[in-house]
């Protein structure tokens, strides 16, 4: 497949398909049931292995990817991180763990952390589990941003759910939230004389563009819910480890895509000098080690989520 060696986890519910040698990314998720693919995988550009200093935004295939150990391109304790970081133009070795399993490995050439990831698809059930593990092998602490990037595949049919939270807008990123508040309460933005619920995935002729930090949540969880469908697919992760889920959310608005990336992350903003001026950057120091786990789990008969739990069972929410 695209010419990347594949494998493929699959049990009666899921279909995932993973391209280690393309920062061992999850190209796709399929709910078998009503033959529906949960991630986004973008048309115009296919997924391939890139060399380290590869620009991001030319070459996003779509699909899960990882972010470490920052966002933006940039200079940090003398070396220059590549855009979005190191990871995911990683050729990860594969080690297979199991039936439906795969364990996952990359020592970072920059930084020199060993990233480690597992894949769990739980039997007969739809429930995809990620257990990560970031252990600095370097000479000294380093600070970083971690960050998920899953892609989710949307239509106007879909919703986007988050907890209890606090937007932060990105300001030097404004999009089409720009009249909005700098922080407000999820799910609703003022602009000017009218009230957006955020919630809803606009028609791609409406060319918004999202960008934002939602921050203070006391659950960790995320997800999207087709209501024509009624399909609803969520992430839980640990609130301790991912202390912000940033969202960008393109209908149309950037290179006339439509797709909406849900991004637990353990720091914001996107600029790795102002995250660490402003605290938010988290720290290993040599040889220390952060490990936790990530659950992604499909449920029908949802029109919208209302919560995510450490097992995957997904609560409904409201029917707005």
């Amino acid at each position: 497949m695209h010419e990347l060696r594949t494998v493929v986890l699959e049990n009666r519910f899921l279909r995932v398909v993973v391209f280690p040698e393309a920062g061992a990314k999850i190209w796709q998720i399929t709910y078998k049931a009503l033959n529906t693919d949960l991630l986004w995988n973008n048309p115009a550009v296919p997924p391939r292995a890139q060399p380290l200093y590869s620009g991001y935004d030319d070459n996003w295939s779509g699909g899960w990817d990882e972010l470490f150990p920052n966002d933006e391109a940039c200079s940090l304790k003398g070396l220059d991180l590549p855009d979005h970081g190191e990871l995911w133009t990683g050729a990860w070795s594969t080690i297979p763990s199991g039936t439906n399993a795969l364990k996952l490995r990359f020592v970072t050439p920059l930084t020199r952390f060993i990233a480690e990831k597992e894949l769990i698809l739980q039997d007969e059930s739809p429930v995809l589990k990620v257990r990560y593990k970031l252990t600095n092998m370097g000479s000294e602490p380093f600070q970083f941003l971690w960050k998920l990037h899953p892609a989710f595949a949307v239509t106007v049919s879909h919703r986007i759910d988050f907890p209890p939270m606090n937007v932060l807008r990105e300001l030097d990123f404004p999009g089409t939230l720009g009249d909005a508040l700098p922080v407000f309460p999820w799910p609703y933005a003022a602009l000017g004389d009218r009230v957006m619920d955020l919630r809803p995935v606009q028609d791609a002729s409406s060319h918004a563009l999202h960008f934002f930090y939602g921050t203070g949540y006391t659950d960790g969880w995320c997800g999207v819910t087709d209501r024509k469908k009624k399909l609803a697919a969520g992430l839980h992760f640990d609130p301790k480890v991912f202390s912000s889920c940033w969202l960008f959310a393109t209908y149309g608005g950037w290179r006339d895509l439509n797709v909406a990336v849900l991004e637990p992350a353990t720091g914001y903003p996107f600029q790795m000098e102002k995250m660490i001026a402003n605290g938010q950057a988290r720290t290993l120091s040599q040889g220390e080690s952060i490990e936790t786990e990530v659950v992604l789990s499909v449920r029908e008969g949802l029109r919208s989520i209302g919560g995510v739990g450490e097992d995957g069972t997904i609560t409904p929410g409201d029917e707005t």
